[in-house]
């Protein structure tokens, strides 16, 4: 359910570099996922973050490679100065907590549990990628991860330091559940999109480097397709020889680009796939 307020959507490219946990700190009847991402849709509405959670849904805002405005501020951490950048905005991925209070604050907990671990996943990140909107700016958000009286009122007898801790480290259980055997040691590739280095990497396979297709394709603008049936992976209407490794879809590098209509590269000594021309719109 992306938003079209141009207020709280800039449209700003953005490559991601944490993922920022937020409360939305209303816990009126009704402030569910749903009415939050309608608030940011409100012309009027100079805030956004890309995810709303509650206990039923997980509701996409804003393109995880697009700026949102959820930890502006007039001055900033030194550690987020030093981690992220000068405006953090244009580096992270927020996401919002519904703590409505018709509600289960259990499962919608468990929720955000599950989409912060999968957003860590297919950016190969660990939990020290995770940022309260507090480790940003200072901000009592979210309240039952920086005040006490709020950790136990939500969380149980944790302090709200506990409570952080014990969220990271429930994140990293799921991260690291049902893992695969270990496996040999694969050269990674780097990519670059019109001067742009991504987050996302690739990997070489018998000497083709492969990359993952959901964050190039968004990158550049352009949403993957999907079909369950036949499990095909298509790209501007073309079907791509896809690999899924670790629940993310891989596809040689020039057969992708090609489908997005990129001029590609390969730069030997660095390992790196160098993709050049105009984006989608």
């Amino acid at each position: 359910m992306l938003i079209t307020n141009k207020t709280a959507r800039p449209g700003t490219r953005i490559t991601p570099r944490g993922l920022v946990i937020h409360w939305t700190a209303n816990e009126g009847k009704g402030a569910n996922a749903v009415a939050n991402r309608n608030y940011f849709n409100k012309p009027t509405t100079e805030a956004s973050a890309h995810y709303c959670v509650d206990d039923q849904q997980i509701i996409r805002c804003l393109p995880e490679n697009e700026m949102g405005y959820h930890v502006g501020a007039k001055s900033y951490k030194p550690e987020a100065l030093k981690g992220l950048s000068p405006y953090p905005n244009n580096c992270t991925i927020g996401i919002e907590m519904c703590v409505n209070s018709d509600g289960d604050f259990k499962k919608m907990f468990q929720n955000t549990l599950e989409l912060a671990a999968d957003i860590l996943k297919r950016y190969g990140w660990s939990v020290d990628r995770l940022w309260r909107h507090f480790d940003i700016t200072g901000k009592n958000c979210p309240a039952y991860f920086v005040t006490d009286s709020f950790a136990k009122r939500f969380t149980g007898r944790l302090s709200a330091e506990q409570a952080w801790a014990k969220f990271k480290e429930d994140v990293q259980k799921l991260l690291t559940e049902n893992s695969q055997p270990e496996k040999k040691p694969v050269d990674k590739v780097s990519v670059v999109i019109n001067g742009n280095q991504l987050v996302a990497t690739g990997y070489l396979k018998d000497g083709v480097s492969t990359l993952p297709i959901r964050a190039i394709s968004e990158a550049v603008g352009v949403k993957p397709g999907w079909c369950p049936e036949s499990k095909a992976v298509t790209v501007n209407g073309r079907r791509l020889t896809a690999t899924i490794d670790a629940g993310v879809s891989y596809a040689p590098a020039r057969e992708l680009a090609e489908a997005l209509g990129l001029e590609v590269e390969w730069v030997q000594p660095t390992k790196t796939v160098v993709m050049k021309g105009c984006l989608w719109l």
